[in-house]
């Protein structure tokens, strides 16, 4: 666009020129007049120009443009300037340019040809402006973008302050060298970025750290930014003269990044190997662009931190199972690699947080993981918490395949943990699995865990492997519950009974009422089945209560017939025989069917758990002063029988099975015969479980046992039977 055409002929060129010179003085804008005639030279700067440059008027008239190239000027964009005044055209651009002192700065350029009325080309009036301010925070917009666009993607850290230091060195167009040092929590440097990421080694790393006499990186920084335009002038030459004179630095300017605490977490570094002379809008620059980088550094820190609340267990340090699937995934399950899954948990997790809390469950998992780490270091293995109270670790070797010293076995097996400044023994139970081409890792962890479970049944310190029938049997235990509560519901528990048979005379003198389960859906279900399902679901009260009315509902039947009356044992749950209102509600339903207490009898498990002694003796007297006696089951299991029967008041001792199976060897002898020495001293009858052959009958009525309960008598009968079984023999009372 032509500006200015000159209408009035009589106004000649020489006032022309005038009347620019005399516009220019008044403008706040640099302004710059070219003469054409004479070589398109500058013939006239106004006092603005001479300002923005640095240059003096006498400097620049009868200079080309030029005059304000430096290294880093786009050669082409001058060129299309220069052809733009030649030819007189309009054109507006924006050019790096230099001034006297040798700084840089953003000149928005905009040409005005002047032509008189036959458009012959008189001058150009090039109008100028700084515009360092704007392109910088243009440029800034720009790096905000690029950042946020590097971060969505996923880029990694390194990546995007590599890139914000290539962006800061585009935009000051100076021959300089960026870097970006990051400090840890103990202000340790622990990252750095850009120029000097391959090049610098720690130990040149407080170099740096200029603004302080104290060289400590925790005190060496303050909250101002540094500019040393010839860092061989200052002091700290001499005290990293080596490292300067290497890296051949001149120039050196920094900028402290903080935090939103405003804690120093970082330093943004520029260094030049010529003099650089900060201008105001270098401090302005450097100090917006370290918020940039807090940004980018703030975001990875808060991505850590999300990704280590998924993939970590933060009160042991060991991986997650989220975080173990993955690497699994990513490393082992893709290559296809056969290997080997171990969950492994302490057999006393359960008691050790009961005594020291879950950070004591946290601590003992700890504690295991890092032996086996230490143990295992030689191998390829990844550990990982897999629940509350279980580790996870997989191995391509299988366990007989890891080489293990004896003192560390030892150490890791039977070493105790201190917790809590206390020593702490623990088993470990182990449950493993094989993961190849055919069983997926997921797949062998369902089936390691299955193993697990198996193993938490078991003594002492065990491994087990997984095996489809524990699958099977799961999946029986899965079965029964899903149908147990419907079979309470629908009555379908009922009690057989089993006489107990006095050993001299052969006559029945009571009963053992055993639960039986017959599912219209699942037909007869095995007690060995169902009391452990119902146990762990709390199912099992109900159960009791169950067969204990039907015996009752027998009884009534009985009295109400005026038949001979018997005594009936009803076995008891552990947590039944807790419940708190176990005494009253037994003696409520008594009462309810109108039965003599006389006619009960509550049989209590020796595994139950009699750890408090007092409360137990104190339910056994209660129901003994209403009249109900109590025995005590499965006699001998146990681990401290003897001293359950010094301080429980049981009125019947039974015998187990297990014994009465190895009568014939003679220690088992012995031992039967002290148990029934033992209940003769203590004023309580005697019940042999278990008797299947006459030789075991008359061995135990020579022994002087009072009772015997098996198949050699009698095997459990529907209470039908029973009522059949009196009818026909009414003398076996």
């Amino acid at each position: 666009m032509e500006m200015y055409k000159y209408y009035n002929q009589n106004f000649d060129k020489d006032d022309m020129y005038f009347w620019l010179c005399q516009m220019a003085r008044q403008f706040d804008s640099a302004v710059v007049v070219i003469n054409p005639a004479k070589d398109n030279v500058i013939d006239f700067v106004n006092h603005v120009f001479t300002r923005m440059t640095e240059y003096s008027d006498l400097e620049l008239i009868g200079r080309k443009l030029n005059i304000l190239h430096g290294p880093l000027t786009d050669v082409l964009n001058e060129e299309a300037i220069q052809e733009c005044i030649e030819n007189g055209l309009s054109f507006k651009t924006s050019s790096f340019h230099y001034r006297k002192n040798g700084s840089v700065f953003w000149n928005e350029v905009t040409i005005l040809p002047l032509k008189d009325l036959n458009g012959v080309l008189q001058y150009c009036l090039l109008m100028m402006n700084d515009v360092t301010d704007t392109m910088n925070v243009e440029t800034l917009v720009e790096l905000e973008k690029a950042v946020f666009f590097s971060l969505e993607k996923g880029d990694s850290i390194d990546y995007v302050l590599g890139e914000i230091c290539n962006h800061v060195k585009e935009t000051f167009r100076k021959q300089c060298y960026c870097t970006i040092l990051l400090l840890n929590e103990n202000r340790k440097v622990k990252n750095i970025h850009g120029d000097l990421s391959k090049i610098l080694k720690e130990s040149d790393y407080q170099a740096f750290f200029i603004g302080s006499e104290n060289r400590d990186y925790a005190s060496s920084f303050d909250k101002h930014a540094t500019f040393i335009k010839n860092i061989k002038t200052t002091k700290y030459y001499e005290e990293f003269k080596s490292l300067i004179d290497e890296k051949n630095i001149v120039s050196y300017w920094s900028q402290p990044i903080f935090n939103k605490e405003e804690e120093i977490i970082g330093l943004f570094m520029i260094y030049s190997d010529q003099e650089m002379d900060p201008q105001a809008t270098d401090y302005k620059l450097i100090n917006n662009i370290a918020p940039i980088i807090t940004l980018a550094v703030n975001y990875y820190k808060q991505k850590n931190a999300i990704h280590s609340l998924a993939f970590f267990d933060s009160a042991t340090g060991l991986s997650n199972f989220e975080g173990f699937k993955t690497k699994m995934m990513n490393q082992w399950d893709a290559n296809r690699d056969d290997g080997y899954v171990y969950i492994v948990e302490p057999g006393e997790y359960q008691k050790i947080v009961d005594l020291y809390g879950r950070k004591g469950g946290d601590e003992i998992l700890k504690k295991i993981a890092t032996r086996l780490q230490s143990v295992l270091s030689s191998h390829e293995i990844h550990v990982a918490r897999y629940t509350n109270s279980a580790i996870i670790i997989a191995s391509k070797l299988k366990i007989r395949e890891l080489q293990f010293k004896q003192s560390e076995l030892d150490q890791l097996i039977f070493e105790p943990y201190c917790i809590d400044k206390k020593e702490v023994f623990v088993t470990l139970k182990v449950g493993t699995s094989k993961f190849c081409q055919e069983t997926s890792i997921h797949q062998a962890i369902r089936q390691a865990d299955t193993a697990l479970s198996n193993a938490l049944k078991s003594v002492g310190t065990v491994i087990k492997k997984f095996e489809v029938e524990q699958v099977e049997t799961v999946a029986k235990e899965m079965n029964v519950l899903a149908n147990i509560a419907m079979g309470l519901r629908k009555n379908e528990f009922v009690p057989m009974l089993q006489p107990k048979v006095d050993i001299q005379t052969g006559e029945i003198d009571s009963f053992e009422a055993l639960a039986r389960w017959i599912s219209p859906k699942l037909g007869f279900v095995s007690p060995a089945l169902f009391i452990p399902v119902a146990e762990n679901t709390g199912n099992i009260t109900k159960i009791d209560r169950a067969i204990f009315k039907k015996v009752l509902e027998w009884q009534k039947r009985r009295k109400d017939a005026d038949l001979t009356m018997y005594q009936v044992s009803v076995n008891i749950s552990p947590s039944h025989f807790y419940h708190p209102t176990f005494v009253e509600n037994s003696i409520e339903i008594i009462e309810k069917y109108g039965i003599d207490p006389k006619y009960i009898k509550f049989e209590i498990t020796e595994s139950i758990e009699l750890d408090n002694v007092r409360r137990a003796k104190k339910i056994i007297n209660d129901l003994k002063e209403y009249g109900i006696a109590t025995s005590i089951d499965d006699f001998g299991v146990g681990y401290s029988s003897l001293s359950y029967l010094r301080e429980l008041p049981f009125e019947e001792i039974k015998i187990d099975k297990s014994f009465v199976d190895n009568l014939a060897d003679p220690r088992m002898n012995a031992v039967i015969r002290t148990i029934i020495h033992l209940s003769r001293n203590l004023n309580m009858r005697c019940v042999a479980e278990g008797i299947e052959t006459e030789e075991q009958h008359k061995e135990l009525q020579q022994l002087g046992c009072n009772s015997g309960q098996g198949y050699y008598y009698y095997k459990p009968m529907p209470l039908q039977e029973v009522d059949e079984l009196l009818q026909r023999n009414p003398a076996v009372h």
